[in-house]
């Protein structure tokens, strides 16, 4: 069976090789007759990449607080990358020229495995305001996606009822709004692969703020 879709892992690219890597990206997807709808739209990736190409160019020996600011942007234009490699993946279908099209680097080999083990460390915690929490996991593998849902309510047995399930490829920090302070909001998530799908991870639960 082929696995063929995107790669992402840009956080772990050079300077110099993940600026060229993003501006081949954003020169294909805006001639491409495929990727019509991207998201991240390519204006959020084209602020990205003009933010993370002006700080590589003045950290060049400008100190620790410069090195930190590229630091930063690199991981926010390796998140919207990330985003958008799942968007590409998703609209190719498997398809090689479609993927080969996107300016990505693509993933076109067979792959002998097992299904993933469930993600780790699930957890939820105060947002950034009113109604809204954060969360996350520990991942289980590269190239992995994960389908994750939330519950604001239970059943008379004490079961959460779970909402609408979404699907990510990232495990960093997320965050969700639209709950209502006071209540009880429970989060789980479950790995998934071209070989199967993982158990869910436990329910954990956060008092809203």
């Amino acid at each position: 069976m082929k696995y063929q879709r995107a790669k992402a892992g840009f956080f772990r690219y050079a300077d110099g090789k993940l600026v060229i890597a993003a501006a081949r990206i954003i020169k294909a997807l805006k001639e491409s007759t495929v990727f019509t709808d991207p998201k991240p739209s390519l204006e959020e990736v084209e602020v990205a990449y003009a933010d993370y190409q002006r700080k590589v160019v003045d950290a060049a020996g400008g100190g620790r607080i410069y090195s930190t600011a590229k630091r930063e942007s690199k991981r926010r234009l390796a998140d919207v990358l990330q985003e958008l490699a799942f968007y590409v993946s998703v609209e190719s279908d498997g398809s090689l020229a479609k993927l080969h099209s996107s300016g990505f680097p693509v993933l076109a080999k067979k792959r002998k495995g097992k299904s993933p083990d469930t993600p780790g460390l699930p957890f939820l915690k105060d947002g950034r305001m009113s109604g809204e929490v954060a969360f996350g996991f520990k991942p289980v593998g590269r190239d992995m996606l994960y389908d994750y849902c939330f519950a604001s309510e239970v059943d008379k047995k004490g079961r959460p009822i779970w909402g609408e399930l979404h699907t990510t490829s990232r495990s960093f920090t997320d965050y969700v709004a639209g709950f209502t302070r006071g209540d009880c909001v429970y989060f789980r998530v479950r790995a998934r692969n071209k070989h199967g799908i993982s158990h869910w991870t436990a329910p954990v639960m956060l008092v809203v703020r």
